[in-house]
Parts: C-alpha cells; sequence; structure tokens
C-alpha cells in the first residue's frame, strides 16, 4: 500500500513539473517575443540620426542577444518562487523537529542572503561592462564585414584588424573577471552551509546529551538541515544570472525608450 502511494505521489509530482515547465516556457516565450517586437519597432521609428549615433551591430546585438538574456529574469523569478515555497515549508517541518535548532538555522539565514546581496552589486558593474563590450565586437564585425569592399580598396585591412585584436583582447580580460566574480559566489556559499552544518551538528549534540533530543531526531533534523541549504544557495546564486538578464533588460529598454 505504502509503495503505491509513493509511486503515485512521483507520478504526481512529475506530471506537475511537466505542466509547470511547459506553461513557464510558453510565458517566456511570448515575453521574448513581444519584446524583440517592441525593440524591432523602436529601430524602425528611428531616423537617420540615430544610426549615425549608435552602429548596427550594436542595435543587432540589443534586438537578439540581449532580448534573449532577458528570458532569464522571466525564468528566474517563477524559480525563484518556487524555491521560497520549498524554504518556508522546509523551515515549517524543522521548527516542528526542533525549534531551538531551527532559531540555529535560521541565524545563518541573513549571512547567506548578505552575501548574495554584496555580491549582486559587484556583479552588476562586471556584466554591464562585459555586455558593453561584446556589442562593441559585434559592431566591429558587422560594420567590416558590410564594409569589406570600401576596406580593401582603401588597404585599411592591417588597421581594422589591428582594431579587432585591442577590442577583442579587453574583451578577453572583462569577460575572464566576469568568470571570476560569479565563479567566486559558489565557494564561499559553500564555506557557509559548512560553518551552518557544523554548527547544527554541534548544539545537535548537546541537546541529546541533555536529552532535549533523541538521537533518531537529531538525524532526521540534520536531514532537513541537508535540504533547505541547496534552495537557499540556489536562491543566493540565482543572482549571477539575474544580472546578466538584469543588464541585458535595461539595454534594450533603453533601446526601445530612446529618442
Amino acid at each position: 500500500a505504502y509503495g503505491v502511494i509513493v509511486a503515485a505521489l512521483g507520478a504526481s509530482a512529475w506530471l506537475f513539473n511537466l505542466i509547470r515547465r511547459s506553461l513557464t516556457a510558453e510565458a517566456v516565450g511570448n515575453v521574448v517575443l513581444k519584446l524583440r517586437e517592441d525593440a524591432f519597432d523602436a529601430v524602425m521609428k528611428r531616423d537617420l540620426s540615430f544610426y549615425d549615433q549608435f552602429p548596427s551591430g550594436k542595435i543587432v546585438s540589443r534586438v537578439t542577444s540581449d532580448t534573449q538574456a532577458f528570458s532569464n529574469v522571466v525564468t528566474l523569478t517563477i524559480e525563484l518562487i518556487g524555491q521560497l515555497l520549498l524554504v518556508a515549508a522546509l523551515l515549517i517541518y524543522l521548527f516542528f523537529v526542533d525549534a531551538v535548532l531551527t532559531l540555529v538555522v535560521l541565524a545563518m539565514v541573513p549571512l547567506i542572503v548578505g552575501t548574495a546581496l554584496a555580491f549582486r552589486k559587484i556583479a552588476r558593474f562586471t556584466v554591464q561592462h562585459s555586455r558593453r563590450v561584446r556589442a562593441e565586437v559585434s559592431a566591429l564585425v558587422q560594420e567590416t564585414v558590410s564594409g569589406i569592399s570600401v576596406a580593401k580598396t582603401f588597404r585599411q585591412e592591417r588597421t581594422i584588424y589591428a582594431d579587432f585584436l585591442k577590442l577583442n583582447r579587453r574583451a578577453f580580460w572583462i569577460n575572464l573577471r566576469m568568470g571570476f566574480v560569479f565563479s567566486g559566489i559558489f565557494p564561499l556559499l559553500a564555506l557557509i552551509v559548512a560553518f551552518a552544518m557544523a554548527a547544527v551538528v554541534y548544539f545537535g549534540g548537546l541537546r541529546v546529551q541533555l536529552g532535549a533530543l533523541s538521537g533518531g531526531d537529531w538525524y532526521l533534523f540534520a536531514q532537513g538541515v541537508a535540504l533547505i541549504w541547496f534552495p537557499l544557495t540556489s536562491i543566493a546564486s540565482f543572482w549571477s544570472q539575474f544580472q546578466l538578464g538584469l543588464a541585458s533588460s535595461e539595454r534594450v529598454f533603453a533601446l526601445i525608450d530612446s529618442e
């Protein structure tokens, strides 16, 4: 009987997850479609002075790649809501197992959230620079290819190639710095989680010695805490991808709202 119940719960979880992901994909696709239509419509309404100010390569980058990156904001927002609900449910469960140890866990939550918020400022600055230099590379390549006949006529291949090497080298270092910034958040969060688990083990052992908590409940609580850390660290690590989407959305909406 229990096997049938577990199988039914697993099948229903799979079905609801399939429905959720299907609806999410449809919603994200509609958002990206509408955003691209608005961006393209804004581009078509601009006069020639606008194209003198902004290279066509940068405009193409905003209409295509930046709108696609903005879809991460929608997806991550939906995922964030699900992770928050999971954290709330696990905290309620842990509170009923042992209220004191739950308070120990809650004391570590602000540290994780604070780390994520501090990381957000650094990530935002780095991502904006990365997007700008990527647009510059796209603009240079697009302008070079479209005007290659003129460049060859005046024998400017070496000059164009030198400009490309200089810009590409700058893009390399900016993207390398962005990689270091984003990869650094995960070891830092893992270190905080390790300290939190050590605190749970220590205080849980003290409560077992005092007789306030049984060994079985202590083990059960430790398993519950292990489940709650993953959603918390996932929420914090969302900032890396979330900042990419926000930086892209700023560029797209700046194109739409530009006069």
